[in-house]
This record gives C-alpha cells, sequence and structure tokens, in this order.
C-alpha cells in the first residue's frame, strides 16, 4: 500500500514536472516566432500641402509647397531647392546636381538672380503698387495690385533719357492670396525669390507692360491644389558642401555658367 501511494506521488511529480517542460517548450516557441517575424515597415510620415504649378519668368517652372511645417520651392530647370521653415528665421538653399547648401538669416535673403535685372536698369522688387480691389483665379480669392501712375511716368521719363531700359515695366498688376492658410512668412518669402514687389501677400500672377508697349507675362500660376508630402521633403541636407552665396548652389565652377543661370537661360 505504501509503496503504492509513493509509486502514484512518483508518476504525478512526473508528470507535473514533463507538463512544465513543454509549457516551457511552447513559450520558448513563441517568443521564438515573434522575435524572428520581421517588423512591418511603417509608412513614412505624410503632411498636407498646398501645392502650386508656377512658372516665373526669371526661374521657369516651378512647385511650390505650403504647409504647416514649413514651406518649399523647386526650381525644376535647375533643380534648386529653397527651404523656410519655423521658426522662420533662415532661408536654406540647396542642389542636389552640385552638392553645394546655402543658408542665411531670412532678413538678410533677398534672391540673387534678381540682381542681372538691375544689370539693366529694372527691378520689379521697386515697382510702387497701390491695392485697387480683389478678382477671382483658380478659385482663389485674390487682391489685386497695381503700379502707381507715378512710377509709370518716372519710369517713361528715364527711358526716354536712357537712363532705363526699353524692358523696364511702366504698368505692372499684381495678384496674391491671403487665403492659403499658412504663416505669412511664407508669402514673404516668395515675394523675395521672385524679386517682386511687397506686399505682404503669397504671389500667384504677375504681369506687366514695358517702356517699349511690351507685354510681359512674368509670373503664372497654373494649378492649385491640396495634396500630401512626406515630411522628410522639408528636412535639410546634411552631406552638401557650403556655400558663401546663393549663386554657387548653381554652379560648377564656370564663370559663364553662374551668369547664364542668373540670366535664366
Amino acid at each position: 500500500m505504501i509503496y503504492a501511494k509513493g509509486r502514484f506521488f512518483s508518476e504525478t511529480l512526473s508528470s507535473i514536472l514533463s507538463m512544465n517542460t513543454l509549457l516551457r517548450w511552447i513559450l520558448s516557441v513563441f517568443l521564438l516566432l515573434v522575435t524572428a517575424t520581421p517588423a512591418i515597415a511603417q509608412p513614412a510620415k505624410r503632411i498636407d500641402v498646398f501645392a502650386l504649378r508656377q512658372t516665373c519668368r526669371m526661374l521657369g517652372p516651378c512647385d511650390v509647397y505650403l504647409s504647416s511645417v514649413g514651406i518649399k520651392m523647386f526650381v525644376k530647370k535647375q533643380e534648386l531647392v529653397c527651404l523656410l521653415l519655423p521658426p522662420y528665421k533662415e532661408v536654406v538653399c540647396y542642389s542636389r546636381p552640385s552638392g553645394k547648401i546655402y543658408r542665411t538669416p531670412f532678413v538678410k535673403f533677398r534672391n540673387a538672380f534678381s540682381t542681372s535685372m538691375t544689370l539693366f536698369s529694372f527691378t520689379l522688387e521697386d515697382v510702387k503698387l497701390e491695392e485697387v480691389g480683389s478678382t477671382t483665379k483658380l478659385g482663389l480669392p485674390l487682391h489685386k495690385f497695381v503700379s502707381t501712375k507715378a512710377f509709370g511716368k518716372a519710369q517713361m521719363a528715364k527711358f526716354l533719357k536712357h537712363e532705363a531700359s526699353g524692358g523696364s515695366p511702366i504698368d505692372l498688376t499684381f495678384l496674391a492670396s491671403d487665403k492659403l492658410g499658412y504663416d505669412k512668412n511664407q508669402g514673404l518669402m516668395m515675394e523675395r525669390l521672385y524679386a517682386l514687389p511687397k506686399v505682404g501677400l503669397f504671389p500667384i500672377n504677375v504681369d506687366y507692360k514695358s517702356c517699349e508697349d511690351g507685354h510681359v507675362s512674368y509670373l503664372i500660376t497654373a494649378k492649385v491644389e491640396k495634396t500630401t508630402l512626406p515630411l522628410s521633403d522639408f528636412s535639410i541636407p546634411t552631406n552638401l558642401k557650403v556655400a558663401k552665396e546663393m549663386q554657387e548652389t548653381l554652379e560648377s565652377g564656370s564663370s559663364d555658367e553662374a551668369m547664364q543661370l542668373m540670366m535664366g537661360k
């Protein structure tokens, strides 16, 4: 009887130990499967943007993206990227093909390519404007500005004295938006990039008549749409060579090339 009880106890203990071993084995296999399963790649974070397809006479086709994390401009022909990110204290311009990056305080930023216009005695930055009403384009309500009559008379007088070129503006129309929903500094950025008069709004269209009666479409916005971009599109590269001037970001070393870029060729 005692032997039977001892045998029963021994067999029970053995069964328990076997069960524990089985449980430990099941647990180890489960952990192995979990750790061996490759992590599922998370999709890159995307943000809402306003995308504007614009063409500037000075720079050519440009894609401009406004967002809550800043503004990005891509000059297609020259593959130049310009960024202005919160807190809107610095402008960053870079070019992957040249491998160069230029950084400057926003308060000092001016598009260096606009100086090519001053070589021929005119720049749109100096046009005196007045607001004359509103209009609508591409579904956007816009403010309408025109150059003052006094400015036009002064420009024509300079032209007649051979102090201004025939391409100098005498009658300019500037359409701008304050309905794109992002920080006003983004509009100021584009005014500076396009070398436009300062109205503090986002530039949409600019046309002018020159001293020789030529009509010039200086800035055209063909499309405005809401879309998304990867957040990484607004990151600043860290592996590029620092440039001292903005125009250096597009140069490969040729001074002739630099002049052609400044002339928009």
